[in-house]
C-alpha cells in the first residue's frame, strides 16, 4: 500500500519484479485521483485497488474503492481489504501514510531500515512508533535493520485460533 505522495513522486510498479510467485495486489490511497492515468498503478497487469473518495467502479484488475470523506480513511481500508478477502498488507508508504496506521493501533510489525553509510542533509521526519518493542537487529552489509512488534496486541491475538 502506497498513498499519493509516494505514487507521484516514484510511479512504483508494486509488483514482483525479482521473485518468482503471485503479484502481489497493488494498493494505493489517492482521496482525489491525482496520480495520471498513465503512472505504472494503471497498467491493468495486476489486481489493483485505488482508494478514493470521488467513485466506485471496477474493470479489469483495476477497482476505484469510494471511501466517505466525513471518517477516518484507515478503518473504512481496513473494512473493504476484509470484505475483499485481503487479510495481510504491507504499507509501504510514505510518513504520512504510515503515521496514521500507527496511531490507529492498527499495525502488527514494522521494519526500521537504516543505511549507516548514508548521510542525508535534508529529509523528512520518520513516523514516531508507539507502543514498541524492538524485538530484534540485524545488520547487512551497509544497512542496519530493526524490527519491532505492536505492544498494543496481545500475545493470544497472535496465535492462531484452534
Amino acid at each position: 500500500m502506497i498513498g499519493t505522495t509516494t505514487a507521484l513522486k516514484d510511479d512504483p510498479a508494486l509488483t514482483n519484479r525479482l521473485w518468482q510467485g503471485a503479484q502481489p495486489v497493488r494498493i494505493a490511497i489517492d482521496t482525489e485521483l491525482r496520480v495520471p492515468l498513465s503512472y505504472k498503478l494503471y497498467d491493468r497487469s495486476v489486481r489493483t485497488i485505488i482508494f478514493n473518495t470521488h467513485k466506485q467502479q471496477e474493470e479489469d484488475n483495476l477497482l476505484f474503492y469510494k471511501l466517505e470523506r466525513d471518517h477516518s480513511f484507515v478503518p473504512q481500508m481496513l473494512q473493504a481489504l476484509y470484505q475483499l478477502n485481503i487479510q495481510s498488507v504491507l504499507v509501504e508508504g510514505g510518513t504520512k501514510l504510515l503515521q496514521s496506521f500507527i496511531d490507529g493501533g492498527v499495525w502488527d510489525e514494522t521494519r526500521i531500515i537504516t543505511n549507516t553509510d548514508m548521510l542525508i542533509q535534508e529529509g523528512l521526519n520518520a513516523p514516531a512508533l508507539s507502543n514498541a518493542s524492538l524485538i530484534k537487529k540485524e545488520t547487512y552489509l551497509n544497512d542496519s535493520i530493526h524490527y519491532y512488534l505492536n505492544l498494543s496486541l496481545t500475545i493470544n491475538s497472535l496465535l492462531p485460533a484452534e
